[in-house]
């Protein structure tokens, strides 16, 4: 083909800032079909794609039957995931689907099921993993720079919570989202966690609300917030390491940061991430003794692909060797929900709990 004919399944803040710019960018892929059930939400992405009427849908399954696409982009509520995906699966088109994949780990099962038995694909949105800084970051890694890893100190936190009269959405609600910061934030640095190399054993989670109420939004008064504004995971590694995960969605002082501080026995590693940009620094050699982090020049080559670009690329039949699969989001989707167990019942829970209650593989 010439060009993938992508299908947007969901038009809401995240299809419209993170999906769609890498799809402009790529001149491999058209977007020829969208598809919301907020029709407010689907005119002004019509609109701002000059997507035809007939092409715009408030139905995913007219979408999906239109003849219109080759793989479609799901970028909708957690709860209906994995539904839409394994339609789509089933019509023989391949999918691109945002974290986490459904609403807990045994629902994801399902879709790696159907993943399976078509032989399509299933790419996961694990945006951080496609950016060059966390790319380069995983090269000096694998290349010994600092050594054996002994400590990760990952952090993601941000001010969205806080919003003024943001309202009782689907992330506010735990029968839509299955958790809030935990699997929303939670679920990246999980991933992070192995895309440097590492496996998680185990996890502790302890979490809680901040904005326990919000207005809602069919009618007036307020409505109890079901989803954690913030988790601390403490995560055991096979390897014998820790990894320490901070999330929030409440920080007063903070529109958005994150950072990725990785400490080997040579040196360390620190991203981080805000609205100042991005910055990765190196501590090794001589600097270790005053405790000198110096910035890295990230390599030309880094700066290619992105997200949209990676999910291109794999359906073309070139596909990028970092890409997230089917596999790496049914083990991020473990971690969330051992971590949710853990906050539940006040223990440290085992991953393999879940792959051995979920009849997944070992």
């Amino acid at each position: 083909m010439d060009q993938v004919r992508i299908g947007l399944i969901g038009t809401g803040g995240i299809c419209n800032g993170a999906h769609i710019p890498g799809y402009l960018e790529c001149e491999d892929c058209r977007i020829t079909a969208i598809c919301d059930c907020d029709e407010k939400a689907l005119a002004r992405t019509g609109e701002r794609l000059h997507i035809p009427k007939e092409n715009r849908f408030t139905d995913y399954k007219e979408l999906i039957g239109s003849g219109l696409v080759d793989a479609v982009d799901i970028t909708t509520s957690n709860d209906s995931h994995v539904e839409i995906a394994i339609a789509a699966l089933e019509a023989g088109l391949a999918v691109s689907v945002e974290k986490p994949i459904g609403m807990d780990f045994e629902e994801s099962l399902r879709l790696q099921e159907k993943s399976r038995e078509t032989g399509l694909p299933v790419f996961i949105c694990f945006s951080w993993r496609y950016r060059d800084f966390p790319r380069y970051m995983r090269t000096l890694i694998e290349r010994g720079e600092i050594g054996e890893l002994y400590h990760m100190y990952f952090e993601s936190i941000k001010d969205s919570g806080l919003w003024k009269g943001r309202k009782l959405e689907w992330r506010f609600q735990e029968e839509r989202a299955g958790s809030g910061v935990l699997c929303d934030l939670g679920s990246h640095m999980f991933d992070l966690i192995r895309f440097f190399g590492e496996e998680v054993e185990s996890v502790y989670c302890d979490r809680g609300t901040i904005i326990k109420e919000r207005p809602r939004l069919d009618c007036d008064g307020l409505a109890e917030v079901t989803t954690d504004d913030w988790s601390n995971v403490i995560c055991r590694l096979k390897s014998g390491i820790g990894a320490t995960v901070k999330i929030s969605r409440t920080v007063t002082t903070v529109r958005e940061y994150v950072e990725l501080h990785v400490i080997g026995s040579k040196g360390g590693l620190k991203f981080t991430s805000g609205i100042d940009g991005s910055r990765l620094l190196k501590c090794v050699g001589e600097d270790i003794a005053t405790n000198t982090y110096r910035e890295v020049e990230i390599p030309a080559e880094y700066a290619k692909g992105g997200q949209s670009r990676s999910f291109v690329e794999l359906l073309l039949g070139r596909p990028d060797a970092y890409a997230a699969t089917i596999e790496d989001g049914i083990y991020s989707q473990a971690i969330v929900d051992a971590a949710k167990l853990s906050s539940q019942i006040g223990r440290k829970v085992p991953i393999s709990e879940l792959f051995e209650t979920g009849g997944g593989e070992k």
